[in-house]
């Protein structure tokens, strides 16, 4: 039989919560245990509590038995199949329905007890009352014995089944009623003075957002975490961490019961088993503690022990699995404990901290409209890491605009922009020339090397009297160096994406630049596609010198009587096509003629016709022949003297 509600103890408290970005919490819980308590889950957790639950044993003389929770079936449907599924009002005539031919005592009001194998419940109707029933019962003696139900104040069960179908009745409706929460039971063998109690569940991703608090030449920056309780109970004065780290985590579904298909077999028959297929395991791996120390006031509750290494005291398995640090996180740990009412969200304080050489820069790109950016320029000299967020930020306790906050390491530079700067205008023309530079005579083909200029004027006015500088981004282009000269800006700094350049104008002045940047182009012709034409540009514009000129050219001249030579052939092949019908139409007259008289003399001619018709067509496939060879020898000829250029 398994214990009774007075039987459990009260479930270990939560002492500590790790949030981590990608949407999962790590609770640990930990306190006294004596003897076996529950843990209530909400069913979506089942999946990740199966995966993750550990329960170890701290200290004292306790060991850990067997976890177990309802299984994701119906309670209704198995006490249906039971035959213990009571309806609503009707919960002692079920019962007893229930658990006929079984042996029940029932004490009435008179205090008298009735002992006997229940039959069944009939209902008799009165006049009065309406319904009596009455539970029909075999006495020790054989007798019918009839007891009202109405006088019933206590029954018994004789025999262990019927008492354990109880105990079976009580937990499955108490499971019936639970809702959308699932419980696990802990088995816990004696006293433990400290079990500590660890596992994951899916949790609302932990946020940041900053202040950034100017006053004279320095900068305060606060960072707020914003979290939520994950779990359907208070939390009270918890251990809160939250972690930068994002480890690996998925989801399966272990609630739901997996029956393995197997193959039905006769008697006779011996069925083999599947081999079973494992992935390959990665080494594993000891990269130590994480490196760089957080500030003092976010340290000041040490790590208490895991519950997962306590299971290998608890469980006294004489061989376990190696394990080592699976990676370095930046963690978050609250100085103070943090209390979290059921279904509420708190914001904890993270980091105050003074930023050292904060600058103040303006900053346009062109796109971005005519007025540059004020952007706050530091390095994040707060000794942690910056998640990403949502930063305000306050110039002398007045709000002064908002940004967002990168992801940020420490001694990383950042730039937030927070305002625009309505005193400076900002514009950008471009002018654009592409000139060939280069011809390049590869085998397959004839490349030009084409070069693509581009000036940029960058023009910056200024409406107020104190003189400043803009920093002026453009964008890198594919394959786009920029071009040196004492009339161009030189960039300051760059990005993947940008040059930088420092633009300064005076108070109520205006300033213009120019920034040079060029591209290297290629143009592919097929030496078929070649035309004097081109040929006469390229060496007017010295790409082609005198003699690579007259080379090309050769090659030329030859593909063009080539080409005249296939044109002559596909003439004289019309011709040969008219000539081989007109022999056509004249043997099929001389098909209808005679020998004598005058059909004979018109036959003589008509035979004449064809005989001329047929050295026409002998003449005809003899010029083909030569014309085709003559146009075969000069792209022959094309091709030698191009091959001989190419490679020389």
């Amino acid at each position: 039989m398994g214990h009774t509600i007075d039987d459990m103890s009260s479930r270990p408290d939560v002492t500590r919560l790790v949030l981590f970005k990608h949407g999962i919490a790590y609770l640990e819980r930990s306190g006294p245990a004596d003897g076996p308590f529950e843990l209530s889950f909400r069913k979506g957790d089942m999946n990740d509590v199966l995966k993750s639950l550990s329960v170890g044993v701290v200290s004292g003389d306790a060991t850990v038995g067997a976890l177990a929770y309802e299984a994701p079936t119906d309670p209704d449907d198995e006490l249906a199949r039971r035959n213990l599924y009571l309806e609503p009002g009707e919960a002692l005539p079920g019962l007893l329905t229930a658990v006929r031919g079984r042996v029940v005592e029932v004490r009435t009001a008179d205090g008298v007890t009735h002992r006997g194998e229940v039959i069944g419940v009939d209902e008799n109707e009165t006049g009065t009352t309406g319904v009596q029933r009455l539970l029909a019962i075999r006495t020790d003696s054989a007798a019918i014995g009839l007891v009202d139900l109405a006088q019933v104040r206590s029954l018994g069960f004789a025999d262990d089944s019927s008492r354990d179908d109880l105990a079976y009745l009580i937990d499955r409706s108490r499971a019936a009623t639970a809702g959308e929460n699932r419980t696990v039971r802990v088995a816990v063998n004696g006293r433990a003075d400290r079990l500590d109690v660890s596992y994951v569940l899916a949790a609302p991703v932990w946020r940041i957002s900053y202040r950034l608090v100017q006053s004279g030449d320095s900068v305060t920056l606060i960072a707020m975490g914003i979290v939520h309780n994950p779990v359907d109970e208070d939390l009270t004065d918890i251990e809160l961490t939250l972690t930068t780290g994002q480890p690996v985590s998925f989801d399966i579904d272990l609630y739901q019961a997996r029956w393995a298909e197997r193959t039905v077999i006769e008697e006779s028959e011996r069925g083999g088993t599947v081999p079973t297929s494992y992935g390959q395991a990665y080494d594993s791996l000891d990269a130590g503690p994480p490196t760089g120390a957080l500030p003092e006031v976010l340290l000041g509750v040490p790590a208490p022990a895991g519950a997962a290494k306590a299971m290998a005291r608890s469980f006294a398995r004489e061989e376990l699995a190696e394990t080592g640090a699976a990676g370095e996180y930046f963690e978050y740990r609250v100085g103070t404990p943090v209390s979290l009412k059921r279904g509420t969200a708190a914001m904890v304080p993270l980091v105050v901290a003074e930023l050292d050489d904060v600058v103040t820069e303006r900053i346009w790109r062109d796109g971005s409209g005519p007025n540059p950016d004020i952007v706050l320029s530091f390095d994040n000299t707060s000794g942690v890491v910056l998640e990403e967020g949502p930063a305000v930020v306050y110039d002398d306790d007045s709000y002064a605009g908002e940004s967002m906050m990168p992801y940020t390491t420490r001694g990383t530079h950042v730039r937030l922009g927070f305002a625009r700067d309505l005193a400076v205008r900002c514009s950008r023309t471009s002018t654009v020339q592409t000139v060939n530079t280069a011809l390049r005579l590869d085998p397959g083909e004839l490349i030009t090397e084409m070069r693509r200029d581009e000036v940029h004027t960058i023009r910056v006015e200024h409406d107020d009297e104190t003189a400043v500088d803009v920093i002026v981004e453009l964008p890198k282009g594919y394959d786009t160096v920029l071009t040196p000269g004492a009339e161009y800006l030189v960039p300051f700094e760059e990005t993947a994406d940008h040059h930088r350049f420092r633009v300064s104008v005076t108070g109520r002045g205006k300033t213009e630049v120019k920034v040079a940047e060029s591209r290297v182009l290629l143009r592919y012709t097929a030496y078929l596609d070649l035309t004097s034409h081109a040929l006469g540009e390229w060496l007017s514009q010295r790409l082609l010198d005198r003699t690579t000129f007259d080379e090309l050219s050769s090659v030329l001249e030859h593909w063009e009587l080539a080409r005249r030579c296939d044109e002559k052939v596909t003439e004289l092949e019309d011709e040969r096509e008219t000539v081989y019908a007109g022999q056509t139409r004249v043997a099929e007259q001389l098909k209808v003629l005679g020998d004598a008289g005058e059909e004979g003399r018109v036959r003589e001619r008509t035979v004449t016709a064809l005989v001329a018709l047929q050295d026409r067509e002998t003449a005809l496939d003899d010029e083909i022949a030569a014309t085709g060879a003559a146009a075969e020898q000069e792209r022959e000829a094309a091709q030698a003297e191009l091959q001989r250029l190419v490679r020389g």
